[in-house]
């Protein structure tokens, strides 16, 4: 028998007073007196604000060391990140270390085999202690102890800004109902869509090893978090959205940061790695998708997909490793001063050369993958 649920009832009353607050006094505000300007631009404000420190703090930083940060960028972020009321950002990396590591499973704090509304938010109404794990190099931060300890405090006074705004303009009210209380809901649950819908709704370009999903529409809402199948191949990535086209406000943000000096030591998959990525998961689909036809056509259909999408992959990694070393070179030779050389020039010129030879074998490995892609695409059309 199903041991019976446990509920902490200081969670279950925020999470599901602010909910009913906002759907009770956003209508009745709206309908009174209207939206002001000042309300919406703080509301705005603030969610965003909020929003990126969860993003690009809580998570990108703290939990996944995916770039370094100078000191006001950690305290700002730890501020900010606060006031979303969902733990320190030691808990809160802690609990996101272990759905990594053990993400779909039973140790999982938030699988989403328990259903999308458990994965939603109830596990964070459960009463259950999930104690800190994995977060050693966390705990040596003496900034993130001060957040740990008085986190709600530090939540409370960030959160409570627009009621200054409200006092200064005359509408105390109004910035209560859409800077502090609606903001609040809407911080919660673009976070929890992170651990409900992305796990449930889109794409797995990268892999099909747990549920975690790329979801375009999640992004704009997420700072860029809805590429999740992303994430979970290449969780220490402090992108989520990778191509150019995806949107990521919080990757546009650090590399500001980066340009003026805030942040650095970003760490990045070589976009190799992603299409190597993306060949094999389509490749498999292909195959997959071949039992429909006969064994004649299909077996010898499924050799020719794989050694094809097997010499591209090797291409790409001869290429990609071709750069690494002609950058390690690079280096070496300017930390030298050799870099105006006579013997310099050849040996860029040797290189250059040997790209071009890589890079046709890469052309070459990309039309053979592409024919038989088509071929397999075809067959699967007339079976």
């Amino acid at each position: 028998m199903a041991e019976a649920r446990r509920w902490n009832l200081l969670n279950v009353l925020f999470l599901t007073g602010t909910l009913a607050l906002a759907l009770v006094l956003v209508p009745w505000r709206l309908a009174a007196s209207g939206l002001r300007w000042s309300e919406a631009l703080v509301f705005l404000a603030m969610t965003f604000a909020v929003g990126t420190a969860i993003s690009g703090g809580y998570h990108r930083l703290f939990s996944h060391r995916a770039y370094r940060a100078t000191g006001p960028v950690r305290f700002l972020f730890l501020c900010l990140g606060a006031a979303a009321f969902e733990n320190s950002a030691l808990k809160w990396a802690s609990d996101h270390r272990v759905h990594h590591q053990h993400v779909d499973t039973e140790e999982d704090p938030y699988p989403i085999g328990r259903g999308f509304w458990s994965a939603h938010w109830t596990w964070v109404m459960e009463d259950k202690s999930l104690p800190l794990a994995g977060v050693a190099d966390l705990e040596k931060d003496p900034l993130v102890r001060w957040q740990h300890r008085h986190h709600f405090l530090i939540g409370a006074v960030v959160a409570s800004l627009p009621l200054g705004i409200g006092l200064a303009t005359g509408d105390l009210l109004g910035h209560l109902v859409f800077g502090v209380v609606l903001r609040i809901v809407v911080t919660h649950h673009t976070t929890f869509f992170i651990n409900s819908a992305a796990h449930m709704f889109g794409s797995r370009p990268y892999t099909d090893a747990n549920t975690a999903r790329d979801n375009w529409l999640l992004a704009p809402i997420t700072y860029g978090e809805g590429y999740h199948n992303f994430h979970h191949q290449w969780q220490w990535d402090y992108r989520n959205g990778a191509l150019w086209y995806q949107w990521d406000s919080t990757k546009w943000l650090l590399n500001v940061l980066g340009w003026v000096g805030l942040v650095g030591q970003f760490r990045r998959v070589p976009g190799s790695a992603m299409t190597r990525a993306r060949l094999h998961m389509e490749e498999k689909r292909l195959r997959e998708r071949l039992v429909l036809a006969s064994p004649g056509i299909a077996n010898p259909m499924r050799d020719r997909l794989a050694a094809s999408r097997v010499k591209l992959d090797a291409a790409l990694a001869a290429l990609h490793d071709r750069q690494e070393a002609w950058g390690r070179k690079r280096a070496d030779w300017r930390a030298r001063g050799l870099a105006k050389a006579e013997a310099w020039r050849e040996v860029k010129a040797e290189w250059r050369a040997s790209a071009d030879v890589h890079r046709e074998e890469l052309k070459a490995a990309w039309a053979e993958w592409k024919a038989a892609r088509l071929e397999a695409q075809a067959t699967l059309a007339y079976v």
